[in-house]
């Protein structure tokens, strides 16, 4: 069996973390998840770009999942903001009621960086800056 190429070792890593992502669709944009798809549908033998990897990278670090924040869960939180949803904006309203109704226990980095500024800046609570650690692809790959 010959021996891979750190280019298609890589590669390969590139498919799978895109594979894996793609098992859980529903948090995605439509947009990316058509490029994940169309990043698989590529030929074994292509060799993904620094462009494409440090993509994946934003996506994967978008997929991050938290529980809570500053000794705060993610119920606790929600049910701080949905206390003061009216001293907000009306977008804001409308997450909060589509986050109230969904009753998560985990957000994502996206959903959890807007609880966390509402809970800041709206509700007053005292937390620490949403300035979370992510761990880079580039490490990962």
């Amino acid at each position: 069996m010959p021996r891979m190429s750190k280019a298609q070792l890589r590669a390969a890593q590139f498919r799978s973390r895109a594979a894996e992502i793609l098992r859980d669709p529903d948090w995605l944009d439509e947009g990316v998840r058509y490029w994940l798809e169309k990043e698989l549908r590529r030929e074994q033998g292509y060799e993904y770009t620094e462009n494409e990897h440090a993509a994946l990278a934003r996506i994967i670090a978008a997929s991050m999942l938290f529980e809570g924040w500053d000794g705060y869960s993610v119920p606790e939180l929600l049910d701080t903001a949905c206390g003061y949803k009216a001293d907000g904006t009306y977008d804001d309203e409308v997450i909060l009621d589509e986050l109230k109704t969904r009753n998560p226990i985990q957000l994502r980095l996206r959903e959890m960086a807007h609880l966390i500024g509402f809970c800041r800046n709206i509700a007053g609570l005292q937390l620490a800056p949403f300035k979370p650690e992510i761990t880079r692809y580039d490490h990962i790959a």
